[in-house]
């Protein structure tokens, strides 16, 4: 625990020094923000990322760096105004494609860090607009659920799709537009509880469509279960089957606490399938796919997703065996390297990708995992 306590002081330094930006005005490259605002670093050291920003924060809010955190939120409902929805970052490049909604997690946990009603009353119309956009078309799909898709059509739609998703380049989908997502409809079921309950935090009431939105979802989530495999898996609406390609976005359900304990007992028994000597892999086996979410291959948000569900389910040995295993191969390697990064090779504990596959050096989401981990499972 000591050995892992150890980097916190230099995390909170690096993130304070290194990743902090301010950008007023818009110049060719970035859309200028109203306040200061963190990022991932080193390559991505410029821009803002709505993806990354949910997983900085966790770690900035336990870092005691909780106007940083305020800050980013700020930015990102700054860009909602703006756009109509959040977009990937606030890059020009990518201003047109927005990513994963994970906006009401982000505004509930700088509100529990500052309980401030007035700031979350601030915020919520915002929210509701995100949430609003995702579940209407050209999200929406054919059986009442939710997609990736793009309706910028600026180039391929798969491949904005993809960026959508936060899975580039993955082979979970042959075109992204075709599918029912598991972990995006998940999601989805959750985002609606938390605007209802942040709406009665802030203001006393709630809107009872948003649980309606949430009980739809939940009733149509048995199209991802595949019965003789008995685990989740994504649906692809217009083939009118479930992907054979088994992901650990089929623990998202544990995230967000939309299944039962039986259920979850059956999930639990899955996790010999992606546990590796580093933590856990993205896919079940290699799929041969030139992609960094592909065996053996993780990247920290998915690390989250996972041991945060299984902590919720009270599979804690299950939980501290993996994220200890992860926790020691991120330490080791930032002792050796000096960095932390995009991605790890969870099999062999290294920094290795598969031919094709390019790693980065970044701070961010995996700095903000490694701090929230320590929390999750009491190691504070």
């Amino acid at each position: 625990m000591e050995k892992f306590h150890s980097l916190l002081p230099v995390l909170k330094e690096r993130f304070e020094k290194e990743l902090v930006r301010e950008m007023p005005n818009d110049t060719d490259q970035l859309i200028g923000l109203p306040n200061a605002y963190v990022t991932p670093g080193k390559e991505k050291r410029d821009a803002l990322y709505y993806w990354d920003t949910y997983f900085i924060n966790l770690g900035l809010i336990r870092l005691k760096l909780i106007d940083l955190a305020r800050y980013n939120a700020e930015n990102l409902i700054f860009l909602q105004r703006k756009f109509g929805f959040v977009p990937a970052s606030n890059s020009k490049s990518s201003g047109s494609q927005p990513t994963l909604p994970l906006l009401p997690w982000i505004i509930r946990d700088v509100y529990r860090a500052t309980g401030d009603k007035d700031w979350l009353s601030r915020m919520l119309p915002d929210v509701i607009n995100e949430f609003h956009y995702w579940t209407m078309k050209p999200h929406t799909t054919p059986v009442g659920l939710y997609r990736f898709t793009s309706e910028q059509n600026n180039g391929s739609i798969t491949s904005e799709s993809s960026a959508e998703s936060c899975w580039l380049r993955s082979i979970r989908f042959a075109k992204y537009e075709n599918y029912n997502p598991v972990d995006l409809n998940a999601l989805l079921y959750r985002d609606a509880i938390l605007i209802h309950d942040l709406q009665i935090e802030a203001d006393g009431k709630g809107d009872s469509s948003l649980l309606q939105k949430s009980e739809h979802i939940k009733k149509m989530f048995p199209i991802f279960w595949n019965e003789e495999k008995r685990f989740y898996f994504d649906n692809n609406f217009a083939e009118k089957r479930l992907s054979d390609i088994k992901t650990v976005a089929g623990y998202m359900p544990l995230f967000v606490e939309l299944i039962d304990q039986k259920q979850a007992d059956t999930l639990q028994k899955h996790l010999t399938d992606f546990v590796a000597p580093g933590g856990i892999t993205t896919t079940d086996m290699d799929y041969e796919n030139n992609s960094g979410r592909s065996y053996p291959l993780l990247c920290a948000p998915s690390l989250y997703f996972v041991i945060k569900g299984l902590s919720d389910y009270e599979f804690m040995e299950d939980a501290a065996d993996i994220g200890a295993n992860w926790l020691t191969m991120v330490h080791d390697l930032y002792e050796e390297t000096g960095e932390m990064w995009e991605w790890y090779n969870v099999q062999d504990r290294s920094i290795a990708s598969p031919k094709g596959v390019r790693n980065t050096p970044i701070l961010g989401w995996t700095a903000g995992t490694y701090v929230a981990l320590l929390d999750t499972l009491g190691l504070e």
